[in-house]
């Protein structure tokens, strides 16, 4: 498919011309930002294509995993449970979520207060439920 790297003049690993396209057409579609020189820095671009390329049937998964990590991390999970509910490994999650944060996704994390009354809880439940019930489908 592609070559794997190639060597400048110097010794350099640096990605080839179809390596920084598809890099560029998916950090679009993504709305991601690529990182400042990337089209210098091989090992980067492929992690970057590795983590955010799909197969075109399994694009949806790329998005799935784009909103799942985001969420995750405002929740403020762990690394090894965001890596295994989206099927990455954990230095590929964290490569996600260092480009997202390049890209000003909105992941700061929410700490919320839950109220831990099950009295409460029960109440709101039924409420839920009630709402649901509500709802006619057509």
């Amino acid at each position: 498919m592609f070559d794997v790297a190639r060597k400048s003049g110097d010794g350099e690993d640096r990605p080839t011309p179809a390596q920084i396209e598809l890099a560029r057409l998916i950090a679009n579609r993504h709305e991601v930002q690529l990182r400042f020189g990337f089209e210098s820095d091989g090992a980067w671009t492929r992690k970057f294509l590795d983590v955010f390329a799909y197969d075109p049937e399994m694009e949806e998964d790329v998005f799935r995993r784009l909103r799942n990590v985001a969420q995750y991390v405002r929740e403020g999970r762990d690394m090894p449970e965001m890596a295994r509910k989206i099927g990455l490994r954990a230095d590929q999650v964290e490569f996600m979520i260092e480009v997202l944060r390049d890209s000003d996704y909105d992941m700061d994390e929410v700490v919320e207060d839950f109220d831990t009354d099950p009295e409460d809880a029960a109440w709101r439940d039924m409420e839920r439920d009630y709402e649901a019930r509500q709802v006619e489908y057509y």
